[in-house]
């Protein structure tokens, strides 16, 4: 084991470590960069949902509700005729 280790400290490194730690800085500065714009949109996405979740909710209720107020057809045995997909394409005459 001790004779890889020693051939492999022996080896010329593979790749040039020459600007490495620009490198590093230039990412570190970029990651900031985008942290800060995802905080800055933080509140504008907050808002988005909260409308979306108004929205869903609103609609939904009003379906809802207007299913719950609308006569009910069918019983035990009553006949399903008004879904049959003619009806429902044709529209009520």
């Amino acid at each position: 084991m001790d004779e890889l280790v020693d051939r492999l400290a022996a080896a010329p490194a593979d790749r040039s470590l020459d600007g490495l730690e620009a490198r590093i800085g230039q990412s570190i500065v970029a990651r900031r960069r985008d942290a800060r714009a995802l905080a800055a949109l933080a509140p504008v996405r907050f808002a988005s949902v909260s409308l979306a979740l108004a929205m869903g909710l609103t609609a939904g209720g009003a379906v809802a509700a207007s299913a719950a107020l609308a006569p009910q057809h069918d019983g035990a045995f009553s006949s399903g005729a008004h879904l049959a997909p003619s009806n429902l394409l044709e529209g009520r005459r």
